[in-house]
């Protein structure tokens, strides 16, 4: 299965909220960042990895990394990462 996304030229896209997200990680728990990188490079490999979501985020997909949690979509060949934040506040955003 995993060459089988290599093989369809997979397009990856970072939302402003990712980015800003990740840089602020790593800064503060370069452990936690690398963990985020980890899992990102998963996801592109298999972009069907994390769990679906319902109600105002379906479409899209999460993976809990520690007490935080990677929002992330894929859909027509492109994953777009949405926004990484603290289970305490991440779904807030999306109401």
């Amino acid at each position: 299965m995993r060459d089988e996304y290599l093989k369809k030229d997979v397009k990856v896209v970072y939302a402003s909220e990712f980015k800003d997200a990740s840089s602020k990680l790593k800064k503060k728990n370069s452990e936690t960042f690398e963990r985020l990188l980890a899992q990102v490079e998963k996801i592109i490999r298999e972009p069907e990895f994390g769990k679906p979501l319902r109600y105002s985020l379906r479409n899209r997909r999460r993976l809990r990394i520690g007490s935080f949690v990677l929002i992330y979509e894929f859909y027509n060949n492109e994953i777009r990462f949405l926004d990484f934040d603290h289970h305490d506040r991440i779904y807030k955003k999306y109401i």
